[in-house]
């Protein structure tokens, strides 16, 4: 069914409902995330803890995400059961309150990789189902809203984290994460699953994966890895050198990342249509550029306003990735292996968000907390030409020529 067929007026009132519950699961998680990722590293510099450890801290997250979003994608369209969603979400609500009570590194390090490794697991088929609910010919529109409105959610968090650590303190602001946790996951195992339209299961897990090994695939997971690196900059170090550099507080800095959260959702849903229009090969290098264009604006400024304008600049970039890579990588992907392909894209996200705050993180402590700005203009000058060396290709491969060639390679 495509994104403009009319609906039969009994479906409407349960696609609807479809909507409401995947986008209310998608928001309240992100509300989750922001609040405890925008309030980490004022919980270290409270407890005195060195940066280079929040930046370990960080990448051990990303490494939990790195081991297990992929096994999440392929268990994707087995997910859609209650009692499943309920009892993984209770698990990662207990990981969320021992992250609420640590105050050492060895314990920030044992919630966070497991928070990474179970926390994103209904992340590949939320974003399944958003991509591909609407039909062909709408993924970079659906991408789009996914990724804004798991923005919009991070938005809220990341503003009303510091606010709340400022006043009652990072055990509260985990408390309150474990409550949106609780709504979303309730929301998720609500979800009118018959409509969701899961594939069949795939069997055969390395057959899947050689099927995945084509050179759109691997290529759109080079840029994804790059984006990710590039992302991490404003995500998880400008709490550091809005106040470091530039003289900002805390709730300054919450403000900020909320701006920079709304910018990107807005760059998101409006450029999704723009992607689908275009195709995401040509719409990924002005991405990146914009990544480059606030990297180097925040180099360069003199003053927090000048900051804030290249935070802006930098978060349309963001926006603009999200919803162009994922539209690109699944080009080539035959429908019932997306689950799995979009786990393995998720993968590649979190190596990103592993690399990049090891990266930035060494850089200031190495020589000092300017050192980040040429580095984050290195890597998004990379991700520039290599997403123009993409673009300069054409468009990808037809992807019902691969779904072909696919079906004939698989025995089953």
């Amino acid at each position: 069914m495509g994104s403009g067929s009319v609906l039969p007026t009994g479906e409407r009132p349960r696609r609807a409902a479809l909507q409401t519950y995947l986008y209310t699961a998608t928001a309240f998680w992100g509300i989750s995330v922001g609040l405890l990722s925008a309030t980490l590293p004022f919980r270290f510099q409270q407890l005195g803890l060195p940066i280079l450890q929040y930046g370990l801290t960080l990448s051990v997250y990303a490494a939990g995400m790195l081991l297990t979003e992929s096994l999440w994608g392929a268990w994707a369209f087995r997910l859609g059961r209650p009692a499943v969603i309920v009892a993984i979400g209770t698990v990662v609500g207990g990981a969320t309150l021992l992250l609420g009570v640590a105050t050492t590194f060895l314990g920030f390090l044992l919630a966070e990789i497991l928070l990474g490794a179970i926390g994103v697991y209904l992340a590949p088929v939320l974003r399944w189902i958003s991509l591909s609910y609407r039909g062909p010919g709408s993924e970079g529109s659906g991408t789009g809203r996914w990724s804004s409105v798991f923005g919009l959610g991070i938005a809220i968090g990341v503003t009303a984290g510091p606010l709340e650590f400022v006043t009652f303190g990072f055990l509260d602001v985990a408390l309150s994460a474990i409550g949106v946790l609780a709504i979303a996951v309730a929301a998720a195992a609500a979800l009118p699953w018959s409509l969701a339209s899961l594939p069949k299961v795939t069997r055969g897990g390395r057959l899947v994966l050689r099927t995945l090994a084509t050179r759109p695939f691997l290529i759109a997971l080079v840029l994804v890895l790059i984006a990710f690196v590039a992302m991490t900059f404003t995500m998880n170090f400008l709490q550091y050198y809005s106040i470091v550099l530039f003289g900002g507080t805390p709730s300054e800095a919450g403000y900020l990342l909320g701006a920079g959260r709304l910018v990107s959702l807005a760059a998101a849903f409006v450029l999704g249509t723009v992607v689908d229009r275009w195709g995401p090969g040509r719409s990924i290098p002005a991405g990146f550029a914009l990544l480059l264009a606030g990297g180097l604006g925040t180099w360069a400024s003199g003053a927090y306003d000048e900051m804030v304008a290249a935070t802006l600049v930098f978060s349309a970039g963001v926006g603009w990735l999200s919803a162009s890579l994922l539209p690109l990588a699944l080009n080539t992907v035959p429908r019932d292996h997306q689950g799995t392909a979009i786990g393995v894209f998720g993968a590649v996200e979190d190596a990103g968000l592993l690399v990049g705050p090891l990266l930035f993180g060494t850089a200031w402590a190495a020589y000092g907390p300017r050192s980040i700005f040429p580095v984050v203009t290195a890597v998004a000058a990379l991700g520039v030409v290599a997403s123009l060396l993409v673009a300069s290709r054409g468009p990808a491969t037809v992807r019902a020529v691969v779904a072909q060639g696919a079906v004939a390679r698989d025995p089953d």
